[in-house]
């Protein structure tokens, strides 16, 4: 049974549960993917539930899903076109972050919500940049540990690791750089094709790829990873799923290159391997981008979920009249 926690409101109320959020007297729920008769899937995510009830995404997104043989009953959705669900009026909004990542804007008679869990204002080239909608409720992800932190710049991490690749490649070594599967291997696969390098992608970051191509997105050249080809391409692979996880063993005997998303190291990196280095691309909004996100929202009430809900929350106080944590016990969200 879901235990459930209400964020009181003065407009339109939000559920906390251990399965994502539910917007109080409706069938609508935010990122469940267990309970709920309709949620919102603000993003694909390979550990996706195929038990998940029906969900509102975009084609994108459920695409990116069938990739990895995850297909739910799904009303699929485009950007900014506006529809009706009983009394919710519902619009989708791109995220910026990965193909198909959205935001949902609601409205009812109570007033107006974004939730937006994932947010990317710095223009990735590869999706669609990032939307906001004034609303009376906001809800935010956190994904960063340090909300006065801000995130390295993503033009000069960028052209750090490109000159650092080429330095590599010009001296004949050929490294793996470790990265998200969803969103920042992409960004990659293009980054470097456009500079001529030669790259080879994991079977899974090949899948992706392919669904970037087919709405659009132009990633350049690149082969299906082969080991063969190991010490002749710079290879893409995936980032373990969970933190402190070892290095896969398919990985060859090259130097590592890790790209992360957030401040916090995926993987514990050997040593003992030359030119091992971490990059930081991040594809969430860190402290500083959060509040200009508040500013330009201008909500009522604002709420922080994630595991680092609680410091973000004393940190913005003054940014909004009503403030609140979701999620305050370290509950995992979908990313």
């Amino acid at each position: 049974m879901t235990k459930k926690s209400e964020a009181k409101s003065s407009t339109m109320q939000v559920k906390q549960t251990d399965d994502g959020l539910h917007l109080a007297n409706s069938i609508l729920w935010f990122d469940a993917q267990e309970n709920g008769d309709l949620s919102f899937l603000s993003a694909a995510s390979t550990t996706f539930n195929p038990k998940a009830p029906q969900v509102i995404a975009t084609s994108e997104t459920i695409k990116i899903l069938e990739a990895f043989r995850k297909k739910p009953t799904a009303l699929k959705c485009q950007y900014n076109r506006p529809f009706s669900i009983g009394r919710l009026r519902i619009e989708l909004l791109p995220s910026g972050s990965t193909l198909g990542g959205a935001s949902l804007y609601v409205e009812t008679d109570q007033g107006s919500l974004l939730y937006a869990p994932q947010l990317q204002p710095h223009r990735i080239a590869t999706v669609r940049a990032m939307q906001l909608r004034k609303a009376q409720v906001l809800v935010l992800g956190a994904a960063h540990r340090d909300p006065n932190q801000a995130m390295p710049n993503r033009k000069r991490e960028k052209e750090r690791l490109l000159e650092t690749v080429q330095s590599l490649v010009k001296a004949g070594v050929y490294p793996v750089i470790l990265c998200e599967t969803i969103g920042t291997a992409q960004e990659l696969t293009k980054l470097l094709s456009d500079h001529e390098v030669p790259v080879a992608v994991h079977d899974s970051i090949f899948k992706v790829n392919n669904i970037y191509e087919d709405y659009g997105s132009r990633l350049g050249a690149y082969t299906r990873f082969a080991r063969k080809y190991a010490k002749q391409k710079v290879t893409l692979f995936p980032l373990p799923a969970k933190p402190g996880s070892p290095l896969p063993p398919i990985l060859p005997d090259v130097p590592i290159l890790c790209v992360e998303s957030t401040a916090e190291p995926r993987t514990a990196l050997n040593s003992s391997r030359q030119h091992t280095q971490r990059f930081y691309l991040s594809l969430s909004c860190d402290g500083p981008d959060m509040r200009e996100i508040i500013a330009t929202v201008s909500p009522k009430e604002l709420y922080i979920l994630g595991p680092y809900a609680k410091r973000y929350v004393s940190e913005l106080v003054g940014s909004c009249a009503i403030i609140n944590p979701l999620f305050v016990n370290d509950q995992p969200t979908l990313f």
